[in-house]
């Protein structure tokens, strides 16, 4: 990890905005899911890269339903002195930077995940 811009990724934004990929180039890409994976052991991991890596600063791409938000605080609280840019990812596709709190679309898009709709 000698980068020193680090991406961390939810793996479902990748996959909803296609130019992301291509974004981030040939650059380190973390990618994964507090929804679906242990978030502890996720948070252990961001910590150790922020620790021994030579990143100055992470970028961290998000989709727009809260419980993606953890990420966010995740990489907060484990970072150690980097710089953070934080972005979520609309359900439509757009990219826009994270504003540190859910908004009423994150909400409605985290119904429609859940409900069906």
């Amino acid at each position: 990890m000698k980068d020193e811009r680090i991406v961390i990724a939810a793996d479902c934004a990748v996959l909803v905005n296609k130019n992301l990929a291509e974004r981030f180039g040939s650059e380190t890409v973390i990618i994964g899911c507090p929804m679906l994976e242990d978030p502890k052991r996720i948070f252990e991991k961001l910590k150790m890269i922020a620790e021994e890596s030579e990143a100055k600063e992470f970028e961290v791409y998000t989709m727009e339903v809260p419980c993606c938000i953890a990420l966010h605080m995740m990489i907060e609280k484990a970072k150690k002195g980097q710089e953070v840019k934080s972005y979520i990812v609309r359900v439509g596709g757009e990219v826009e930077d994270y504003k540190g709190f859910i908004d009423e679309r994150m909400v409605e898009a985290e119904r429609r995940a859940h409900r069906g709709y």
